[in-house]
């Protein structure tokens, strides 16, 4: 059940590791993840080993894992304190070892390596293979999913910069301001879930602006009435385009229609007020006001950190969420490595 769940690396090992425990009363289990890049097996979250071994990483060859990598089964060792081919005995708590090679068709995944105290039997060693199919079966499904993501990512990054490039926004102003909502987001005490939809609502907040005339977007005066009124519905716009992409959540989805509401209640395009807006769309507003101040456009220079610094502090509670702002400026304040121009400490 648990790896029939399991839908990225950490739960699967995590699942491995319980799985362990109760098929083969492991005292202690890691699985040694294969690095191509370096040809080596390094350990991914130990169960019952000390701290140390999660550094342990095993050059090809190098101990008993590898062995059984080489006989492409399953290898068990009465007592792997005694046998001088064993790279870490002195980190074991039990005696015998069991160690488990995983591979995809030909592609090295991985080895299983389980301590306990009574020797393993061929028994033992049958559990073993099943456990490691099904890890080998959840691992694939993991690795699938986590290229989804990526080349999911990967288009919304690419729709953010073909977006900022038509409105003639600073080059970087998407990446800028995601990485930004994801740190405050964090800040904050975010949920996984709830980064990753402020994460893509950052990358398409301006969507709507695909259908806005060139004319009204790009003018270089002053709007007029009916012009405003169309730039303002690009909000809309954007959260009705983006109901068309697979698998964008409902926050992600507020985010894009709220990301102009003023705490104030004077924003649009529902004229909603503190609370009341989401928070997303709260955490993104600080952080795009703070990138626009301080990026130069063709109607303004760049502003300096000081100055973003202090016209956030004058918003707060005007048109942005107090409360988001107060922690913006502890993130500022705590990278001085960044901000040069600003004090590390608050006054």
């Amino acid at each position: 059940g648990a790896l029939r769940d399991a839908r990225d690396m950490p739960a699967v090992i995590a699942a491995m590791n319980s799985m362990s425990h109760v098929l083969l009363e492991a005292r202690q289990a890691v699985y040694m993840r294969y690095d191509p890049g370096t040809d080596s097996l390094i350990a991914s979250s130990p169960y019952g080993f000390a701290e140390t071994v999660r550094d342990v990483r095993l050059a090809r060859g190098q101990g008993l894992t590898w062995l059984a990598v080489t006989a492409r089964d399953v290898m068990r060792v009465n007592d792997v304190r005694q046998d001088p081919r064993a790279v870490y005995r002195h980190e074991t708590r039990g005696r015998a070892g069991l160690f488990a090679p995983m591979f995809s068709d030909d592609r090295l995944l991985g080895v299983l390596v389980v301590i306990r105290d009574p020797p393993f039997g061929e028994h033992d060693a049958q559990l073993a293979r099943t456990l490691t199919a099904q890890s080998v079966t959840a691992i694939e499904r993991a690795e699938r999913i986590q290229s989804i993501q990526d080349g999911r990512e990967g288009i919304l990054l690419a729709l953010g910069r073909a977006l900022e490039a038509r409105d003639f926004e600073t080059h970087g102003h998407t990446e800028r301001v995601v990485n930004l909502a994801l740190a405050i987001g964090r800040a904050l005490g975010l949920s996984d879930v709830h980064l990753a939809a402020l994460r893509d609502g950052a990358y398409l907040h301006d969507l709507g602006k695909v259908q806005i005339p060139d004319a009204v977007l790009l003018k270089p005066g002053p709007l007029d009435d009916q012009e405003w009124k169309l730039m303002r519905s690009h909000s809309v716009a954007g959260e009705d385009l983006a109901r068309h992409i697979p698998g964008l959540s409902p926050q992600a989805l507020t985010l894009i229609r709220h990301h102009h509401e003023r705490w104030d209640g004077s924003g649009y395009p529902d004229g909603l007020s503190g609370s009341a807006i989401p928070l997303l769309a709260r955490i993104f507003s600080v952080c795009d006001v703070f990138d626009a101040l301080t990026s130069a456009r063709p109607y303004k220079p760049a502003w300096s950190v000081q100055g973003a610094v202090s016209e956030l502090s004058r918003q707060a509670g005007r048109g942005l969420d107090p409360e988001v702002v107060e922690v913006f400026l502890s993130h500022v304040h705590s990278q001085p490595g960044n901000w040069p121009e600003v004090p590390a400490s608050r006054p």
